[in-house]
């Protein structure tokens, strides 16, 4: 990440700073806390594929760490369904599909619409003020995108959404939200790795933002439907060119194919290895918003 990205310019609202960002640094976590962090990052990326098994004797190697905590850290992801436990077998990352993607983006849309709608019917003041931090979010996406930066883009389109749906004043809904999008972190950065989609998504967070500071709740609840569809259309016509990380592929035509495989092949080979774990013993953590 350059020196630019991480510096907070002087006229940012303070507020935005409310709005969930990066997760806090090793040395505040535990070993198990960071060892989540670390092998989540390998399996949204790529670096862990779909069906791949983990032995924990490599893991427990490679990130400095001993297997009580790397247990704690598999157990967290399995919860998330991110990793599978079968029984005399060893943990495996759990596989993706088409048909998981649609069920997933599908109740995101219906979710994410509704929280845009009744976001643009918050307070105007209130939401005027929102909108000038979302201004600065959107600024840095579109930055992460040029410098093709991915995790920064993932960083700053959550940041965005979430600056949004904090307006609803619906914490359930919200909820439910985030555990959908425990699920979906894969295919997010699958299809962001596409330089083209990436640019798309910018410009359809300026056409969100522009309904949400005109108080027009149908606008900004239909383009935020558009905008969460969108990637589900992107994901399920590129499927094709991923066999080895999409279970049902077979079931797309070969002519549906695109760069996005490459672009997502590319991007997880450019990862580099992560430190190890901090040393024993606790320093205060900062807090971390927990998935539901």
């Amino acid at each position: 990440m350059s020196e630019d990205m991480t510096k907070t310019p002087p006229e940012e609202p303070a507020a935005i700073r409310s709005i969930p960002g990066p997760a806090p640094a090793p040395w505040s976590l535990r070993k198990q806390d960071w060892a989540y962090q670390q092998l989540r990052e390998r399996i949204l990326t790529g670096r862990l594929a779909p069906g791949e098994r983990l032995s924990q004797e490599r893991l427990a190697n490679e990130l400095g760490i001993s297997r009580g905590p790397l247990r704690d850290a598999l157990s967290r992801l399995a919860a998330e369904m991110l990793v599978v436990d079968r029984p005399h077998q060893k943990w495996t990352v759990a596989e993706v599909s088409v048909a998981d993607a649609r069920d997933i983006y599908n109740g995101r849309a219906a979710l994410e619409s509704m929280l845009a709608a009744a976001a643009a019917q918050s307070p105007s003041d209130v939401r005027a003020a929102r909108c000038t931090e979302l201004e600065v979010l959107l600024e840095r996406q579109r930055t992460a995108t040029s410098l093709g930066d991915v995790a920064e883009v993932r960083l700053w389109d959550r940041r965005f959404h979430d600056g949004i749906y904090a307006l609803a004043g619906m914490p359930a809904s919200l909820g439910a939200l985030d555990h959908l999008r425990a699920k979906s972190d894969r295919y997010i950065s699958l299809y962001l790795s596409d330089t083209s989609r990436a640019h798309t998504s910018a410009d359809e967070h300026a056409d969100i933002l522009d309904a949400l500071s005109a108080g027009n709740p149908e606008r900004s609840g239909a383009l935020t439907r558009t905008h969460v569809l969108g990637g589900l259309t992107l994901l399920t016509g590129t499927i094709g060119d991923q066999p080895a990380t999409f279970s049902d592929s077979a079931s797309v035509p070969s002519d549906a194919r695109t760069s996005l495989g490459a672009a997502a092949r590319n991007h997880r080979t450019t990862q580099s290895r992560p430190a190890h774990a901090p040393d024993d013993g606790e320093v205060p953590p900062r807090a971390v918003r927990p998935r539901k």
